[in-house]
């Protein structure tokens, strides 16, 4: 009876409790199901969602409950994406449930349409693409066998008549089924009704549309016209390249989103290129591009637009004459290079800013603290630290709404040659482009080149859905995609831009010089320089140094994932014009960004590796110590000071820990090699632990000037070590030559070292520093510790409490160096 009971419990709490369960099953034509989510998010209300692991595995797929109740989606439509672990990789594009379609439906991979009912998952073709001029792939769910293909093989029908295939070819390329059909010749006639979509590939199982695909990587799809807005006189001409288009037209508005647009038909030239041109100079007119390709019609912005009005707005044909003050001279090994975010540096009401987080913000002079008109900030601060160079995190147009206050870092980039207008005092004109200038110009006169960091690796056009620019004029021409059709995903973005095909590259080299031309910037960091393909960066660098031969290029030599290209990585960038950042050394001194262990100045680990990092690193991956880009910290993982807490709260004392700080970056810019400082290091800047804060509100991101106040020691340690190395080339030597001659550590010249200290001695006379010998003494220990002196009458130019410039101490022949710190002593 109990039993009995039971059962008829179970019964009705499961008609009951029924309406609160939504089941899915998901099927991926690869059969590869390990370790994929869903990830699921109330679409109606556009809230984060969250991962959802599967509950069982059936014939078609996996299967997940989602108890709707507890994630708050009864009665919403709720957005899915299956992902792999942690966004590895993903199966776009999105999809939507609503409640109209029940409690059980069916996904399938690559597939956007949510299905009621269970739906025929056998082999079939899910795409064909024009590879050659005499080839198509064909690409298929699932493995078909042989009989499957010989029973039902394809049929190839070009506008309506069937046309001969000569051969087919079964294979299987990067994990995708590819049926390679070879076929006669086609030529411009076939091209233009293939991209009309009049050529099928049919089963009995359903037709798929023959579309462009690997053939335009072809010379003939190649043009060196210039691209975008021109002017000749008083004719306008506006060209894209939209090489699968059957149709384009210009649409011209007065208003930045408003009106009626006036609509331009553009014509088809050779090579892919649209044109329309116009008899007036067009100025303050707003403009989009209307394209019809691979059978969809839709409106983006010209890739090529110099100014928008917004990432999905209008692009705007405009004049400007803003004049940039020239670039200040010096050498690049001089380079001092100090990374900040517009919107941080001078957000905090204390910064005394007018502006406060515009691009006209960081071109105020005098700016001072609101509480205490002492202490420099702004573009003052800069010039008092004595750095000469700025790197400005993204502020190319990115994804994000101009007129919200809502925190974003820049890196999901949208249209590369226009500026960002969040920054900007307004965003429906051209005020975008004029601060920008009047920025970077207040930054050369103050002596400050300017870098920018640039995200050319991928964009927000993370979707087939999404077609503000590349993707609307070029549908996928611009990204890396596998013989399946999918996204490669190396960015961890969705995407990855496709920098070796002719015209991406091209786009990417043309935007880089239209920056240094046009704005006159002194250098770029590349975002991921991983994804860009090696002979792509290796020409930009070419083209760039063309136009500004002292220019400064580095990057990461890393990629967040699995790419098809030969990547940029470290050792590559070796005679090549261009620098990378050297997280070996970064994470030497004060510990790995993946886990919590500490380094070098936190517990005298990773002694050797430090002592490679000093010598710039030209005896593992650089030729020339100006191939590396020196730091402890950057806008990624946790702030320096937050690591140290992070790593030795528990520990150490406040001031033990301040030393740990300040003995990090008296390494780096003590080093050979070109040093890197993150805005904020040189006053203890913390965010409160946040290692990810590319969305988080000004709170965790804004550098607050009080920190200056608290933490002035600190701030003139930093200086004095800036200003130290600023005077003595010994510190900046540019070959490896010099540094292997002029860079002797204690162990070469026999003298004793105490554990786990660094000591070194740079021979100042033969690189024409004022200093004939240097010694330079690193101690990581919480006790002091002596060093002798090799022969010679030394001083001591710095040690914990700074740089005594003129007021030097002589040495005795064995030296204290006090704990946790950096001993400097010279001989003239």
């Amino acid at each position: 009876m109990l039993k009995l009971l039971a059962v008829i419990s179970f019964f009705i709490f499961q008609s009951c409790a029924g309406a609160a369960y939504l089941t899915v099953h998901y099927n991926r034509f690869d059969g590869n199901y390990q370790d994929w989510k869903l990830w699921l998010w109330n679409a109606s209300d556009n809230k984060e969602g969250s991962d959802l692991s599967s509950d069982a595995k059936d014939a078609f797929g996996l299967i997940f409950t989602v108890d709707l109740e507890t994630k708050g989606l009864a009665g919403k439509r709720i957005g899915i994406l299956p992902k792999l672990r942690e966004w590895e990789s993903k199966d776009p594009p999105d999809r939507v449930y609503t409640p109209d379609l029940g409690l059980e439906i069916y996904l399938l991979q690559g597939d956007q349409k949510v299905y009621s009912q269970k739906p025929d998952f056998s082999p079939r073709i899910v795409r064909a693409s024009l590879e050659r001029d005499d080839s198509i792939a064909v690409v298929f769910s699932r493995p078909p066998d042989t009989a499957e293909l010989l029973s039902d093989p394809p049929v190839l029908t070009a506008c309506g008549t069937v046309r001969k295939i000569r051969k087919m070819e079964l294979g299987i390329k990067d994990k995708a089924m590819i049926l390679a059909l070879t076929i006669d010749q086609v030529f411009e006639a076939d091209l233009a009704s293939i991209n009309r979509g009049e050529w099928k590939v049919a089963q009995k199982t359903g037709e798929v549309t023959v579309w462009l695909g690997g053939i335009l990587d072809s010379e003939k799809y190649y043009s060196d016209k210039p691209l975008g807005v021109t002017f000749n006189g008083d004719t306008t001409t506006v060209r894209v390249f939209a090489p699968a288009a059957i149709a384009a037209s210009l649409l011209l508005y007065d208003g930045a989103d408003s009106g009626e647009a006036r609509e331009i038909p553009m014509t088809m030239g050779s090579q892919g290129i649209w044109e329309a041109s116009l008899n007036q100079k067009l100025s303050n007119v707003f403009y989009k591009i209307r394209v019809t390709r691979n059978g969809k019609t839709v409106e983006g912005i010209d890739p090529y637009s110099l100014c928008n009005t917004a990432h999905d707005g209008r692009g705007l044909i405009f004049t400007d004459s803003t004049e940039i003050a020239p670039s200040p001279v010096f050498d690049p090994s001089e380079s001092v290079i100090y990374e900040l975010h517009l919107r941080d540096f001078t957000i905090d009401p204390c910064s005394g800013v007018k502006k406060r987080g515009k691009y006209l913000g960081l071109a105020e002079a005098g700016t001072r603290h609101a509480h205490d008109k002492n202490l420099t900030t702004g573009a003052d601060h800069l010039k008092e630290l004595g750095v000469n160079v700025v790197q400005i995190m993204p502020f190319q147009d990115f994804e994000n709404d101009d007129q919200a206050d809502t925190y974003n870092w820049g890196y999901m980039p949208v249209h590369f040659n226009s500026p960002d207008g969040w920054y900007a005092t307004e965003t429906r004109n051209s005020k975008r482009v004029s601060e920008v200038k009047t920025m970077i110009s207040h930054l050369h006169q103050s002596g400050i080149r300017v870098v920018m960091d640039v995200v050319y690796n991928h964009t927000a056009e993370n979707n087939p859905e999404k077609n503000f620019g590349l993707n609307a004029m070029a549908d996928g021409y611009y990204y890396r995609r596998k013989p399946d059709g999918s996204l490669w995903n190396g960015s961890g973005c969705g995407n990855e831009f496709r920098s070796e095909s002719l015209m991406g590259r091209r786009f990417l080299i043309d935007s880089l010089k239209y920056w240094v031309s046009e704005y006159k910037v002194d250098g770029f960091r590349f975002d991921l320089m991983g994804l860009i393909d090696l002979e792509t960066m290796v020409i930009a660098a070419r083209e760039l140094k063309k136009i500004k031969p002292e220019i400064l290029i580095y990057g990461e030599p890393w990629s967040g994932g699995d790419t098809p290209i030969i990547q940029t990585v470290k050792g590559r960038q070796k005679g090549n014009g261009f620098s990378v950042f050297n997280d070996d050394f970064r994470d030497a001194i004060k510990g790995s960004v993946w886990d919590m262990k500490p380094g070098y100045v936190q517990e005298g680990l990773f002694r050797d590796r430090v002592r490679v990092g000093i010598m710039g690193s030209i005896d593992t991956f650089a030729e020339s110590p100006l191939e590396t880009i020196n730091y402890v910290s950057c806008h990624d993982n946790q702030t320096l000071w937050d690591r140290i807490i992070l790593t030795e709260g528990i520990n150490a004392t406040t001031i033990e820990m301040k030393d740990m700080d300040m003995l990090a970056n008296a390494i780096i810019l003590t080093s050979q090699g070109i040093p890197f400082i993150h805005s904020g290091e040189e006053m203890l800047r913390t965010k409160k632990g946040e290692h990810n804060s590319y969305n988080l509100p000004d709170e965790i991101n804004q550098i607050k000037w009080d920190w200056k106040k608290n933490s002035l020691d600190v701030f003139n340690y930093y200086r004095q070590l800036i200003q130290l190395r600023k005077d003595h080339p010994a510190f900046r030597m540019k070959t490896a030559a010099e540094v292997r001659h002029n860079l002797k550590f204690y162990e070469d010249l026999k003298l004793t070292v105490p554990d786990p200290c660094i000591a070194y001695v740079l021979d100042g006379a033969a690189v024409k520093d004022s200093w004939k010998k240097i010694v330079v003494l690193i101690n990581p220990n919480r006790k002091e510790q002596e060093f002798p002196l090799p022969a010679g009458k030394f001083k001591i130019g710095l040690d914990r409490e700074g740089f005594y410039q003129e007021n030097f101490k002589p040495a005795e022949k064995i030296v204290t160096v006090q704990p946790i710190s950096l001993m400097l002593l010279f001989e003239k």
